[in-house]
């Protein structure tokens, strides 16, 4: 347990840093989870732990062993769990080398399957006898390949068995010998417009073969994604609707079947691979799944075609799995760093919290909405400092994406600025998912001026109510979030903005960043060339004259997705212009910074830039000592 000295004592920076520990690709065997977890101490190395009925978490990869994909850049589902007659084995993605390895649980050293070579993996599945299935990335002076391989254990033998469009995920085999997957193609991202497919995967004495190709759902203009084959040779799926996604149900004679109906989201943005949004009950045909609404994410189960939350589970949580008794779930609590939770198909609940908690009292995140002149709807979360401040001064934290959502949990970053008497506002700007399908597409052809509008419009309408004071406010953010946090300036209601690898010119990002998202701004901008005065017109770069406060610039020098030229032409700009402008820089990180002497300086560097431009959170003699 981690003591801050007490409720009136802030957070310290080197520890709210060690406490930043990341947690992904929850997979299951028998009633056993398994994840990839991050810890700053282990300087971005990412391990893999389990945890058991009735134990703790524990570390069960080989000591010295990282593992992470790199595909699109974001990588996910570097993990698999395969059932052996002598128990688990494990199979993953090595990081330096982007080697497939396998190891059991314990073991001290891992074998390599697949040697590393000019080729990353992800989305690793179980796949045919002897075999995994998974998305290959490929790079070469053409461009980027991208393909769905079955990988034999035995061998080494990788084979190409699904390929010819420009994204792929979630390939998913059955007992029955059906492949399931997700593909998309350039401009679309997968939440906008993807399909999902189904084909027989049979073994040949040349390799494998996959015949009876059929187009389930989705396309352009409609994301399908996440299939679960059910029982009856049918699948679930999540499935767009006018009104947000939706849990569906395809077989081959019946089609298309609603599965779910009521308030909410089901699944999320596939920013990474492997992230599971449905999972069947107990090996049945019963369907979990996770479903988003008024702020939160919750694990819900399919109850006479309704979404009905499983109580029991405290907190927004991000994955789920199929376990022997019902359902597995991986999340972030209110008052913990994360947690994994087993829910029985009888009702019952057991969670075990992950990484170090924080004694005493802490910020716990409020859902609040605000209405616009025009009679929009903006929604966020409000973390109050404690001890309590009257009108104390806020800072805004935009989320990445900017299709993303900010939801509750515990932040190291938020207590150590709450702790020092900041009110810290996180906003679910336009673009936001988990509020309907509308509300995403707001950003569509506005971002930077519908995000940037939110933001301003909820901090508004909060120091209206006295939560916050308007005069004392600074705006933050990473990647996406960055790029509105410096617009930002522009508008008159921030004193100063800190950009964590975000992007400040439209037009060099569209040349340079990876290929996942180079199409991206088609949708949140326009298509290049005919936009490109909007490009000029919305890049921060060129919006320097407008702005009025500091700047902090924290960025990475090996950061794919946003260079960092993005970064220091910004702070040329800046100083040109005369304002004050601090551009930190650190070698060997990327996008999302992982190692502790970075978040060290980081953390330290951010909280001393609001001391100096906002004052203290709490103004002297403010302090409620009820």
């Amino acid at each position: 347990m981690v003591d801050t000295g007490g409720s009136h004592h802030p957070l310290a920076l080197d520890r709210a840093a060690s406490l930043k520990f990341s947690a992904a690709c929850l997979r299951s065997w028998g009633d056993d989870l398994y994840w990839i977890e991050g810890r700053p101490e282990l300087n971005g190395a990412r391990v893999v732990v389990r945890a058991r009925r009735g134990g703790g978490p524990e570390v069960v990869s080989p000591a010295g062993l990282s593992i992470a994909g790199r595909v699109h850049e974001y990588g996910g589902g570097a993990l698999c769990v395969l059932d052996r007659p002598a128990g688990p084995a494990l199979v993953a993605v090595r990081a330096h080398d982007q080697a497939i390895v396998s190891f059991s649980p314990g073991a001290p050293e891992e074998s390599v399957i697949v040697a590393g070579t000019d080729a990353t993996f992800g989305d690793l599945a179980a796949g045919p006898p002897g075999c995994i299935v998974a998305v290959r990335e490929r790079h070469d002076q053409e461009g980027v390949d991208r393909d769905i391989v079955v990988i034999d254990l035995e061998r080494g033998q990788v084979e190409s068995v699904v390929a010819g469009r420009d994204f792929f995920s979630d390939p998913r085999f059955d007992a029955r010998g059906q492949l399931a997957w997700c593909a998309w193609d350039h401009p679309s991202m997968p939440w906008d417009g993807s399909e999902v497919w189904i084909g027989a995967l049979a073994a040949t004495e040349g390799g494998h073969v996959i015949d009876e190709v059929r187009h389930v759902a989705g396309g352009p203009e409609r994301a399908a994604s996440a299939p679960v084959h059910l029982g009856d040779r049918s699948l679930a799926m999540i499935l767009d609707a006018d009104d947000g996604a939706g849990l569906w149900r395809w077989s081959p004679d019946g089609g298309l079947v609603a599965l779910s109906d009521g308030p909410g989201e089901v699944g999320q943005p596939l920013w990474i691979l492997g992230t599971t949004s449905v999972a069947l009950v107990a090996g049945g045909d019963d369907l979990g799944c996770i479903i988003r609404y008024d702020g939160r994410s919750e694990v819900a189960r399919v109850v006479g075609g309704r979404c009905v939350a499983i109580p029991g589970i405290d907190g927004s949580v991000n994955e789920i799995v199929s376990t022997t008794t019902g359902v597995g779930v991986l999340g972030t609590a209110d008052t913990a760093l994360g947690f994994v939770a087993w829910a029985e198909a009888s009702g019952r609940v057991d969670v075990v919290t992950l990484g170090p908690s924080i004694e005493g009292p802490v910020s716990v995140a409020e859902p609040v909405s605000v209405e616009c002149d025009d009679g929009r709807l903006v929604h966020g979360l409000v973390y109050r400092p404690h001890p309590p401040v009257e009108r104390p001064a806020a800072i805004v934290f935009c989320h990445g994406g900017p299709t993303g959502q900010a939801l509750p949990g515990l932040n190291p970053l938020i207590e150590a600025l709450t702790t020092r008497g900041f009110c810290v506002v996180e906003a679910n700007y336009a673009g936001s998912t988990g509020f309907g399908a509308a509300y995403r597409h707001r950003i569509d052809g506005q971002w930077g001026v519908a995000d940037v509008a939110d933001c301003v419009s909820l901090v508004a309408g909060l120091g209206a109510r006295g939560i916050v004071d308007a005069s004392r406010l600074a705006i933050r953010g990473t990647s996406a979030g960055g790029f509105t946090a410096l617009l930002g300036l522009t508008t008159g209601a921030f004193k100063a903005a800190v950009s964590w690898y975000g992007v400040a010119d439209l037009l060099t990002l569209a040349e340079s960043t990876h290929d996942f998202e180079a199409r991206y701004l088609d949708r949140l901008v326009g298509p290049l060339p005919e936009a490109r005065e909007r490009y000029e017109e919305r890049s921060p770069v060129n919006r320097v004259g407008e702005m009025v406060g500091a700047a902090l610039l924290l960025q990475g020098l090996d950061d794919p997705v946003v260079p960092p030229a993005q970064a220091s032409s910004m702070a040329a700009a800046l100083t040109a212009k005369g304002h004050e402008v601090e551009l930190v820089e650190f070698e060997g990180e990327g996008h999302g910074f992982r190692r502790l002497d970075t978040l060290v300086t980081a953390f330290a560097s951010e909280v001393a830039f609001y001391e100096r431009h906002l004052g203290s959170g709490a103004p002297t003699g403010s302090i409620d000592p009820q």
